[in-house]
Order: C-alpha cells, then structure tokens, then sequence
C-alpha cells in the first residue's frame, strides 16, 4: 500500500457560486452549443518516453508545419525575421532573447505558432454559414483552430444559432451602443490574452478605464498572477532583476514546475550551456519530464543525434502542493548548516528572527511529509545549494496555480534571500512566463487593482479621470457573470471559457451576458458560448503589415527587456484590422470628444508610446529609446538591491502550516498539463512526443504503483470525479497511462481537465484558481461491450 495524499491546503474565503440550475427560456437553444471538450476517439499509441529531447525530431516538426502551411520560400523568410532586430517577436513564450541572436532564434513551438497564424486555410463566412454554433461546439479544439484565420466580422444576433457577416461600422456601433448604455459601467468586463502588445495593452486599459471600470481581467491572472504578487510583496518590483547574461554565471540552478522541453524550448539552451561550463541543475517537478533529464539543440545539426546534454544533477519529485514545505526545509537546512550570509540578511532584509523560530517549530517528519521528498533528498538539493556562491530560481505555473501559490514563492524567495542570491550577477529570482508579453501587459497596467500612483499618472498623460473602485479579475468576473451582474463581455485575443475553470459553470455565466465580443485571429470554443448576441472581430497577426506599413508594437520578455516588434507580411485577407486600430475606433465612438484623441492612436502608435512615458512608471524612455533593432531594457531596483517595500527592505516570510482536511479514501492529487502538440488553449495536433503518446488526448498519467493499488489496469476507461467543498464534478471517458508521475498524483491534459477545478478553490492572495492541485477520485468505467 502507498499514502494517499495528505490533506490539502487552506481553502480561502472565496465561497463557491453554483450554477443556475435552469437557464431562462430564451437561453435553451443557445444551450445546446456545449461549453465541453468533445470526446473524439481516435487511434492512440503509447511509447516509452524518449531518452532525450529535441534533436532532429524537432527540426523535423518544425519543417513539416512551415513547409504544409506557408511554403518555403515564406517559412524561410520568416525564420531569418523571427526575434531578430529589427524583424517580429515570437508569439510563443516570453523567454528571453540573446542580445547577438542566434540567425535561428526560435524553437519548434515558435515555429509551430507562426505557420499557424500564417496557414493557407481560412475561417470565412463560407465555414459559419455551412456550421451551426452547436455544430461547430460538436468538433475538437483541434478541429477549430485547423479552420484557419478568421477573416471577416461576425455577429450572431439573440434570434440565431449561427454567425453572419456584419461591418466594421455596424459592429463597433453595436459594441458603442451596449457600452454607452449600460447602467453601470461595472456591468463591463475586459478580458485580454497576455500575448497582446504594449501598445494594445495600453489602448485597452485606458478604453476601460475611460468607460469607468478598472474590470481588467487577465489571462495572467489565471497563471502567473501569484509570481507578481509574491515578487511584490517580498522584492518591492515584480522584475526579480535576473536577465539571460546571468545563466552563464549561474553555479546552480533551480528549475521549478515547468517543463521547459514543451513549453520554452528555447530555455534550454541556456540549461545546456551552464551544464557544460559545470553549474548544477536542481529539476523540481512531479513529472519526470525528459528535457528535465536530457537534450540536444535542434538548431546545431551536430546534435541532432546521440544522447544529448544532460540538464539535471538532481530531480526531485514534489508531491503536487507540496513546494511549499520543500522551501521550508531547504530554509532550515541552510540555518542548520549555518549557512547563512548573515552580513547580506543583516543589511538587505528584514524577518529573519521570525522565520529562524518558525523553521526550528517544523520537524522533519512534518516537512517530509507535507512535500513527499524524504529528508535524504531535500538534503542533497540543499548541498548543491550551499555549495553554490550564485543561485538562480527559475519556475512555471507549476508553482504558481494552487490554492497557495504566493505563500508558496514567497518562502522561495526566503531561500534565495538567506544566501544573499538576490540583485547580484548570476543569481536571482525568474518567474518563466507563458505568454509572450504577461510582464508587458503589467507594465502597461493592465490590473483589476491599481495603485494611486499607477492611475495619477495616467491621469497626468490622458487628461481622462480614472475609476478609482477596485475592479474584478478573472475569479470575480465568473462568479459576477453567473449572478447575472455583467452584461457585456468584451475579450481582446485568448480563450476564456477554455482557460478558466470550472468550465460548465463559467459556460453558464458567460451566457447571461448581453453581448460578448472576441477580438480573435483563429476560432476558438470561447467564440460558441456567447452572450445574447455575439461578435467576432477578426485580427492582424503580429507577423503582418498593416495599412501603415511604417507602425510597429513592442513586447517585453520574462526579464524586462523591451523590444520593438515589426510586421511585414502581406496580411492573409483584406480587411482585417490591427487591435490597436479596433480599440481606438471603438474609443472614439464611445467619446468622440475624449482628450485622449482615439482616432490619431490607430494612425500614429508613437503618439501611445508618448502616452506610455508620460504616464506609466519606469517607462520614461518608451518614447525615446525605444525603436527597431533598438531594446530597451527595463529598470529593476531589485538588481541594485534596492527594495521598494514599505521599510526599505526585502522580506523573509514563513507562512503558516496548513490545516488538516478529510480527504475522500482513495483520493489523488490531479494536475493539469499541456502535451508538446499545444500552447496555452491552441492545439496544433494530437501528440505529446516527448511523453511517446500519439494521437489521444483525454488521457490521465498515472504511477504504476497507484494503478496497482486502485485496482487499475494500463488503458483501462474510468471517470473522474473532482472533490471540493462538499460538491462533485464529474468528467467521464478517460484512459489511464502508466507514466513517471509521483506516487499519489495523476496528471490530465488542459482544457479538457478545466472542468475539474472548482473556481472557488484559489489562491486568496492573487485569485489564481488551483489547476495544478485538484482532489479527485476514480471509478472505472467500462467500455461497453462490442464497442
């Protein structure tokens, strides 16, 4: 027998808002448009994962994706521009990039991101008018996006199932009208992707504010929301001060819940170089993830083959929510051990007594039991530590979506603090961002909950009086919606119903709505669950030239570095509009007589930029500095030790223990995760190569053990069944897999697991709701006979 999983963490105040039980009669023919993932069958293979990653497989997929979507001689052209300067920013993650790129500075998932948005297929009225909504919500994510670019305005009115083809004028006279008439200008809820620019982010905040809401609800708030607040609090600044110069300097490196090979391939680069010259890698994960273990570059034809680099000294297999208490007892092995730099925590920080009596107060058996790693282990990452004099922290969303994410950074950052690892060379904190511009979108101050600083200066730059009523995230959007107090919906890029949680109950939501509006380049599921009429306003890729081929945005990386990002290909239908067009069109129907000038923002995107540096902090050289083939790297007191918290100094923090909670017998601790085919909601395919799966994605990872336990066979079909405060979810139809998942956890792709996580069970702190932490149980379910 194993142990189940110990008693999760502390639920917070948010109390759970269950969904309508009937929805109004007008609603019952737009409800037969399922908010749910389809269940697909389809032939699936299952192989030992590879013993490395990368190598020619990638080069492999990434030429079959450019060569079948855009041909040679564009797929050519595009990889000699992609994060180059001047040329476009990748619109994959927001890994940094060399300031002498590599002539190849993109990895297969950047690749596979732009030969998507640039495909030869499209999304046209023709598709809308052969499909119903419900017959579209009857296809794969898969299916969706392979439809190709959206290329003309779409509006489904209250009487239809179906979208129809509107104009420019009528839409944004549609949204004007909703907007102008709306009692309350809370009753508005923006949500945007973390992958829009600056200058787009900016638009959209000051669209939102002028209305009069700080509704700003962000993509990031349901992924790396906890590292900003946690950075914050502890730091005094979200930038952790840590830049890609630093990895070559690194004696350790810890790479924390993420899974680098999948999600920022480019990442290991800098983890095969600090290998080489002889730093230690330190892999915290409850997955054995293979670029965790071992790589080859795809970009150097020499290592297109063999065994690879090894990136890992060590790999410790967390029990999920259990990083909290690993920190914990790496903190006390450093002050057992005497390890302390006691002349930089003297000077720099504050807490430190508090914590140093709080550690003493944890046992050992406590600590390992909490986190799942025994004593032995946490001791050898705590050697490799020690014996390091610069330490970088690097994590994902592995870290940062569970019920406590921020308590969770914070005590790693304790750990970075108590050996003076912070705002020197070669060490500091990273939080890996997902989305291409989440750390842009921040500055642009984009943000439910802004400070007095943030909007006085606005007020400064714009001359618009700002709404001063804290505003709602993504989690008091949801539960707003389904009380039925929004009525308009208004989304710039992402995939809200796909993203956020507790998927039935936000489908629910979202369709008491007025009006929900997309501002969208691809069909997505976001755009099948609506509002009472809906829009979908089709727009430019990054990768594309507008009609002013002379405009370009800018996107800043994971480590405050800014760099303009310009569009030169020929756009992939007439018509289509960049955001910053939409918005300001949209801001000057809304307030033709605004001091903000809208129309000249659509024409003149230095005018945004004058906007930016007069009114955003730390953005004073935006308009200056700033420019094709010239970055601009963002001030970060952290680098200079400078703390900008109320005393001056960086915080040491011990949270409090959990409490003790009942879990059902036989239960298990549920992850989400993306497959190597994804990134973030888009699916470019169905397999997950670095794990050997092909061709099925409603799949649960399991440990052999547990399966033996449960009574489980390999492949075997089971329902999950979700367990938060005293209300079930159930998800049917999954195959199990054997795979090398910690005793005591599973993991399930997302979104098809979305439904799972209880939208009340989030972090109090940063509102980020628990997708990595989710208490399920299992029942098998046969698979009918003769099928």
């Amino acid at each position: 027998m194993t142990d189940t999983p110990e008693a999760p963490t502390d639920l917070g105040e948010v109390a759970l808002v269950a969904a309508p039980a009937q929805l109004p009669a007008q609603l019952h023919e737009r409800a037969l448009a399922s908010p749910l993932t389809p269940l697909v069958t389809a032939p699936m293979t299952v192989d030992p994962p590879p013993r490395t990653s990368g190598g020619l497989p990638s080069v492999a997929v990434a030429l079959d994706d450019t060569l079948r979507k855009v041909g040679t001689r564009q797929g050519l052209r595009l990889l000699r521009r992609v994060n180059q300067d001047p040329g476009f920013a990748c619109p994959g993650c927001a890994w940094p990039v060399s300031a002498q790129p590599h002539r190849i500075a993109v990895c297969e998932s950047g690749v596979r991101a732009i030969a998507d948005a640039l495909g030869q297929r499209r999304a046209g009225p023709q598709l809308f008018a052969t499909y119903t909504i419900p017959e579209l919500s009857r296809r794969s994510d898969h299916w969706l996006n392979a439809q190709g670019r959206l290329t003309h305005p779409m509006v489904r009115r209250p009487t239809s199932n179906s979208y129809e083809p509107i104009t420019w004028s009528e839409a944004i006279e549609l949204i004007a009208a909703q907007l102008r008439d709306l009692p309350d200008p809370n009753r508005a809820v923006f949500y945007s992707s973390a992958r829009v620019s600056n200058e787009a982010a900016f638009c959209w905040q000051l669209l939102a504010r002028e209305l009069g809401t700080n509704n700003l609800a962000s993509s990031s708030q349901l992924c790396h929301e906890a590292s900003r607040v946690a950075l914050t609090n502890t730091l005094g600044s979200w930038r952790g001060g840590v830049t890609l110069d630093d990895f070559a300097t690194a004696d350790a490196i810890f790479v924390i819940g993420q899974n680098p090979a999948s999600n920022h391939p480019r990442m290991l680069e800098a983890l095969r170089a600090a290998k080489l010259r002889g730093a230690k890698i330190v892999a915290v994960n409850p997955l054995r993830e293979v670029g965790l273990v071992r790589s080859r570059d795809p970009r150097r034809p020499r290592d297109w083959f063999g065994s690879g680099t090894e990136i890992s000294d060590l790999l410790v297999a967390v029990r999920i929510g259990g990083d909290l208490a690993l920190f914990e007892g790496l903190c006390k092995a450093v002050i057992e051990a005497g390890a302390v730099d006691q002349a930089f925590v003297d000077a720099h920080t504050e807490g430190f007594a508090a914590l140093e009596s709080e550690l003493a107060l944890r046992s050992w058996d406590d600590i390992v039991a909490r986190s799942g790693v025994e004593r032995e282990q946490i001791q050898a990452a705590a050697n490799i530590y020690i014996g390091a004099d610069k330490t970088i922290a690097c994590w994902g969303v592995g870290l940062t979506q569970h019920r406590r994410g921020v308590d969770a950074i914070e005590q790693l950052l304790s750990l970075l603090l108590l050996r003076g690892n912070v705002g020197k060379r070669g060490a500091g904190p990273l939080a890996v961002l997902g989305h291409s511009n989440t750390a842009g979108c921040w500055t642009m101050g984009v943000t439910a909950r802004p400070d007095d600083a943030l909007l006085a200066g606005l007020e400064r730059a714009t001359g618009v009086t700002m709404p001063r009523e804290p505003g709602l995230d993504v989690g008091d959007s949801l539960a707003a919606m389904q009380r039925g107090e929004i009525d308009v919906l208004f989304g710039l890029g992402g995939n809200l119903l796909s993203a956020g949680p507790d998927t039935e109950a936000l489908a629910a939501g979202i369709r008491r709505t007025r009006l929900t509006v997309q501002i969208s380049t691809k069909l997505n599921r976001s755009h099948l669950i609506t509002g009472e009429t809906a829009l979908i306003l089709p727009c430019l890729a990054r990768m594309e030239a507008g009609e002013d081929a002379l405009q370009w945005s800018s996107f800043e990386d994971a480590t405050g570095r800014v760099r303009a990002s310009v569009g030169q290909e020929r756009p992939v239908a007439n018509g289509l509009r960049s955001e910053v067009e939409i918005l300001a069109e949209l801001g000057a129907a809304l307030a033709p007589s605004s001091p903000v000038r809208w129309a000249s923002l659509a024409r003149d995107h230095d005018r945004i930029r004058e906007l930016i540096a007069a009114g955003l902090p730390d953005c004073d050289a935006f308009a200056t500095e700033l420019r094709p083939g010239q970055p601009l790297q963002l001030s970060s007191p952290t680098r200079a030790r400078r703390f900008a918290t109320a005393s001056g100094r960086a915080q040491l923090t011990s949270a409090p223990r959990d409490p003790a909670i009942h879990h059902p017998e036989g239960a298990l601790l549920l992850t989400s995760v993306r497959s190597h085919d994804q990134h973030n909601t888009t699916i470019y395919g169905l397999g997950d190569r670095e794990r050997g799966i092909q061709g099925y994605r409603r799949l649960v990872l399991m440990n052999l053990a547990d399966m033996q336990r449960l009574e489980i066979d390999p492949y075997e079909q089971i329902e999950l069944i979700g367990h938060f405060d005293g209300v079930e979810r159930r998800a049917p139809k999954w195959v199990v897999v054997p795979h090398h998942v910690r005793k005591g956890c599973v993991a399930a792709y997302f979104p098809e697991a979305n439904v799972l996580v209880p939208a009340a069970a989030r972090d109090p702190r940063s509102g980020t709701p628990s997708f990595k932490s989710v208490v399920v149980t299992i029942v098998k379910q046969p698979v009918p006979a003769g099928r």
